[in-house]
């Protein structure tokens, strides 16, 4: 027998010490109270007097005392929560690891799901470890608790943790473990040669039950070829079941349905959908889907981002903008202001996402995401180094030089700032910096080292123009976070200071080396802020490998080698419940003057 709450020796300590207070109340003499009579020869002939008792006379006491008794010892138990002595194999050290994969939510044809069981199995595991140390852990939050012989600290643990994704996370680690129980569907493949590597002997103890079910497996938005339409959602459906299934599909805009629609999958089929989003709404899309088999709810809904939905409000500081007020007079989704620089300080009097100062620069530094074309010295810009017919040579891989030709651009002049607080992105043969981008948690800046009139480059003649203006504004304001991103952690943005929720909570971020990381543990539309820009973050869970709960990667010998886990709920309130049961019992025949 050993004992969740405490060591053997003292939970044995404590029963006995409770039956014998027990006892000593029980048999306590209490002293009877005098009265005075005017004879005792009435008493004297009651007591003389030789009657024949029953059994139940002779045993009352007895039984009211061993009732009492039971009473301590069921309360002292539920205290001290004990547990058959089975011993696992293996002995030591033992490290339970649960597969949070998402899978593991899926509805089983015979009742409740994997994650029910996989819970289950685990209470199984921590009563039979016999007072060995146990540590509990999952593939997505690593280590939870332990190694600890607290059997109420690990069972409080399982209450707390829910699947949460970790399909690509590492094993969590622990040093002198002997055996490591992995409680797991088998939907995602996992390896275990680095755990049996360090010594460790691996059990594994399936959860899996066959189930059927439909999915989104992928969903994300795009710009439409067609000019009445601005938008266009691409998604994958995908039926893993053993027959056909009728699958509803809804795609609404904000709330707004723009798709209704009853689709028919073959077992096994999946299809791909094109949807137009119209021509204006709201920036927010969301795709459900529904089916009458169907285990797994996660993967019933995704949501994508329409980055063109909300004009971006653009403020151009020149003198002569020229080509720029041309171009932009052609770019969609852009509302442009014209200020000269004279009138900058004064003139700006709405919200903007985007300055653009043309051979200009203010005194002081802008606190908006900015665009400096052949800017001028200023003491916070940094020492600026001109150069003349430079010849545009490397370029990095950057999200503001996507889709440039370098190739095709001449320039005359070039003047950039040579600075730590630029990373030049694109250079000349001799290193002049002719694209320089800038990034922190309080700004975002681009800085062009040539300018757009025919003196200084012939760039507005060629293609490049309009993509890397495009780009750097896009940079700047709504910087891509990645299609697709699954729940996990999140590598972001170095300059996202702020990431909200969809429902308002805000989620802490990290800094990493260069980047930023957050853990996101719920699918959704995040809110990515930071440096000026506003950027939302589509975090979906469809994923094939994941919404496929029909199939496992377990073996036949695996599945059939561990017999499906009993409930192992809690006992101790049943025991408090008895106790309380048998102290109204003693207490009602006691006032009845049954056992006295």
């Amino acid at each position: 027998m050993s004992f969740g709450a405490m060591a053997g020796w003292q939970a044995w300590g404590l029963l006995a010490l409770t039956a014998g207070v027990m006892s000593w109340l029980f048999f306590l003499k209490v002293r009877a109270p005098r009265v005075h009579v005017p004879s005792l020869m009435l008493w004297t002939k009651v007591l003389d007097a030789e009657r024949e008792m029953t059994l139940w006379e002779r045993i009352r006491k007895m039984v009211s005392w061993l009732v009492i008794m039971a009473v301590g010892v069921m309360l002292m138990l539920a205290l001290t929560r004990p547990a058959p002595s089975v011993v696992a194999a293996g002995g030591g050290r033992r490290l339970i690891v649960i597969d949070s994969s998402w899978s593991m939510g899926a509805q089983m044809p015979s009742g409740g799901t994997r994650w029910r069981n996989a819970i289950a199995r685990a209470r199984t595991l921590i009563a039979a470890a016999a007072g060995d140390e146990v540590a509990l852990a999952t593939t997505a939050d690593g280590l939870v608790e332990g190694p600890t012989t607290d059997s109420v600290l690990l069972e409080a643990a399982l209450d707390r943790i829910a699947p949460a994704g970790g399909e690509g996370a590492d094993w969590p680690r622990l040093a002198d473990v002997s055996v490591v129980h992995f409680i797991t569907d088998g939907t995602i493949p996992r390896s275990t040669t680095g755990l049996e590597a360090s010594g460790a002997r691996v059990s594994l103890e399936p959860v899996y039950e066959a189930a059927a079910n439909v999915a989104i497996t992928a969903f994300e938005t795009h710009a439409s070829g067609d000019p009445a339409v601005q938008s266009e959602a691409y998604l994958e459906l995908a039926n893993y079941s053993a027959g056909a299934q009728s699958v509803r599909l809804v795609v609404t805009r904000g709330t707004v349905s723009v798709a209704d629609a009853s689709i028919d999958l073959a077992a096994g089929e999946a299809v791909r959908q094109i949807v137009p989003l119209g021509l204006e709404g709201d920036a927010r899309v969301r795709a459900r889907i529904s089916a009458r088999e169907n285990a797994l709810a996660i993967d019933d809904e995704a949501v994508a981002w329409i980055a063109d939905a909300e004009p971006l409000a653009v403020t151009v500081v020149s003198d002569a903008p020229g080509f720029l007020q041309v171009l932009f007079e052609r770019v969609p989704g852009v509302r442009t202001t014209f200020v000269a620089t004279g009138a900058y300080a004064k003139a700006r009097t709405g919200p903007e996402d985007v300055l653009i100062f043309d051979h200009w620069v203010p005194p002081a530094a802008p606190d908006k995401p900015a665009l400096f074309v052949s800017p001028s010295s200023v003491e916070w810009i940094g020492q600026l180094r001109e150069e003349r017919t430079p010849t545009w040579t490397t370029s990095q891989a950057h999200p503001v030089l996507r889709g440039v030709d370098p190739s095709t651009v001449t320039l005359e002049r070039a003047r950039a700032a040579e600075s730590d607080a630029w990373t030049p992105i694109a250079r000349s043969a001799t290193g002049t910096p002719l694209v320089s981008v800038a990034e922190s948690l309080e700004y975002r800046r681009v800085m062009l080292g040539f300018g757009f009139s025919e003196a200084e480059s012939n760039i507005v003649l060629q293609p490049a123009f309009p993509v890397l203006v495009v780009n750097a504004i896009e940079w700047l304001a709504r910087p891509s976070l990645g299609d697709q991103v699954r729940p996990g952690v999140v590598g972001l943005n170095a300059v996202v200071s702020h990431l909200t929720a969809p429902d308002g909570r805000q989620v802490e971020v990290t800094q990493f080396g260069d980047g930023r990381l957050a853990r996101i543990m719920t699918p959704g539309l995040y809110l990515a802020e930071g440096g000026g820009m506003r950027s939302a973050l589509a975090v979906n869970v469809g994923d094939p490998q994941v919404s496929n709960v029909a199939r496992t990667s377990l073996s036949t010998a695996t599945l059939a080698s561990t017999a499906t886990p009993q409930s192992n709920a809690p006992w101790w309130p049943v025991l408090i419940a008895i106790a309380f049961v048998f102290v109204l019992v003693e207490w009602w025949t006691w006032h009845r003057r049954i056992t006295v």
